[in-house]
């Protein structure tokens, strides 16, 4: 009986031990899919446990990839997501722990978010990435950057399906619309940021970033206080925005090629 007991708790540690796992969802369009795209799918991509691009028409067979060829610009986003997301819930969504949707300008330290979303149980609803504060009363999340638990993906599936409380057209920005959809399910983006209090995730390019807290855009919407120059950089940084594929090869060599001291 004691052999039986140390069984089941041996088998519950290996559980509780065992890695999370991130699915990567892609957000690209036709004339990135040589460009941005490719210089994703051979940099952080592969850090992924599994990927898929979404865009607007047909890519290589070897890639991954789900297309929608009527809505093909940025006003299509809200949409979009919604058919991306009911894709993951119909098809995969019992395989993966964590689900991180990115811009193609987005570069991902995948190791980094790894380390972050060890502090959270996937089997709660978590709703994380960078917070703005306006559209909904506790703000959202950045687009460009966000992850979802298991439990989140599955309730907004549930949502989505009621117009009332998360109507199927946009009325703002895809990112703006899944806030208040999730808030409807008592769902709130959580403070990710740092023990120094750095953003994790950023929405601007890097250089831009250095002075955002002189921007008075940023001062108005951002939810926390932005950080000054180099202290806005957290060391444990999950992604960097408005990045071109040559930035994106150039930090892929410098975070997981080049030999640290």
């Amino acid at each position: 009986m004691i052999g039986v007991f140390f069984f089941f708790l041996s088998q519950i540690s290996l559980a509780l031990a065992a890695p999370q796992t991130i699915f990567c969802l892609i957000h690209t369009a036709t004339p990135s899919h040589e460009t941005r795209a490719k210089t994703i799918l051979e940099t952080w991509a592969q850090h992924c446990d599994d990927f898929l691009f979404f865009t607007d028409s047909k890519m290589n067979d070897s890639i991954p990839h789900i297309y929608y060829p009527l809505l093909n610009s940025r006003d299509h986003s809200w949409e979009k997501i919604r058919r991306v997301f009911k894709y993951v819930h119909d098809k995969i969504i019992k395989k993966y722990d964590w689900y991180y949707r990115a811009d193609d300008d987005t570069y991902a330290l995948m190791h980094n978010m790894r380390t972050l979303l060890a502090n959270y149980t996937s089997s709660k609803q978590h709703y994380l990435g960078l917070r703005w504060n306006f559209f909904t009363p506790q703000g959202f999340n950045d687009g460009s950057s966000y992850i979802l638990s298991r439990p989140t993906m599955e309730a907004f599936n549930e949502v989505m399906l009621d117009p009332d409380r998360c109507p199927d057209h946009h009325r703002a920005e895809e990112d703006q619309e899944l806030a208040k959809c999730l808030a409807h399910m008592d769902i709130y983006p959580e403070d990710i940021r740092d023990e120094m209090g750095s953003e994790r995730i950023q929405h601007f390019h890097p250089i831009e970033q250095y002075d955002i807290y002189k921007d008075t855009f940023n001062r108005r919407l951002a939810y926390y206080p932005a950080m000054k120059e180099d202290e806005n950089f957290s060391s444990k940084m999950i992604s960097f925005h408005h990045v071109s594929p040559y930035e994106m090869r150039l930090m892929d060599y410098i975070f997981n090629h080049l030999d640290k001291p």
